[in-house]
């Protein structure tokens, strides 16, 4: 495994800036999301409130024993979003629809969590401290992950093209190893899945209870 992290990220350490480049642009969406709950209006936020207040009561009239199709459902809501991630990080003009989908994510939690505490106050961050952040702490991280691989693998096909011989890769090569990085986010994304079918939701239905 350590064997093929080390081949997925083409080694960490001369794309540092990439990784925080991304990092920041998540947390932009983050802090964007977050603010547009400020411009919703009170018409708007009581209808959102509906829809949530609907979906929590859902939750607790739920069972709790049967998590396998949550677990099914929240590895297939996430692991579609990798892989297209990963189609559009295959060439170069994808690559700015990839920036849009990581600063996307960003705006969704950051709307999520200041949503439910704006209108929840403290029952709202205890919410997003158990239900939210659990699994986002892996499928997060798998976002970038893939993310960062597709513009080093987008760096290397354009030293191919472009600087003959200055890439330690082939394109075959360069191509298996962001097949990798796919993998190992899919496989982060199955804990992060895991999380929230067994331990966000069940967490929410105490709460909520």
């Amino acid at each position: 495994m350590k064997r093929w992290l080390k081949g997925s990220s083409y080694t960490l350490e001369p794309y540092m800036s990439l990784y925080i480049f991304l990092f920041v642009l998540f947390v932009i969406g983050v802090i964007f999301g977050a603010s547009m709950v400020g411009s919703l209006s009170f018409l708007q936020k009581q209808d959102l409130l509906f829809f949530v207040e609907q979906y929590f009561q859902s939750i607790t009239e739920s069972s709790r024993l049967l998590t396998i199709g949550e677990l099914f459902s929240a590895f297939w809501t996430h692991g579609k979003y990798v892989t297209f991630l990963f189609l559009f990080g295959l060439s170069f003009i994808g690559l700015p629809i990839v920036w849009f989908l990581l600063f996307l994510k960003g705006i969704v939690i950051g709307f999520t969590v200041g949503f439910l505490v704006n209108q929840l106050s403290w029952k709202g961050f205890l919410l997003s401290i158990t239900s939210v952040a659990p699994q986002n702490l892996l499928i997060v991280p798998a976002y970038l992950l893939i993310v960062a691989s597709s513009m080093i693998f987008c760096i290397h096909v354009m030293k191919m093209l472009f600087s003959k011989g200055k890439s330690h890769y082939t394109i075959g090569q360069a191509t298996m190893l962001y097949f990798k990085s796919y993998l190992i986010a899919l496989l982060i994304i199955l804990g992060g899945s895991i999380l929230e079918a067994f331990v966000s939701t069940q967490f929410m239905h105490i709460i909520l209870k």
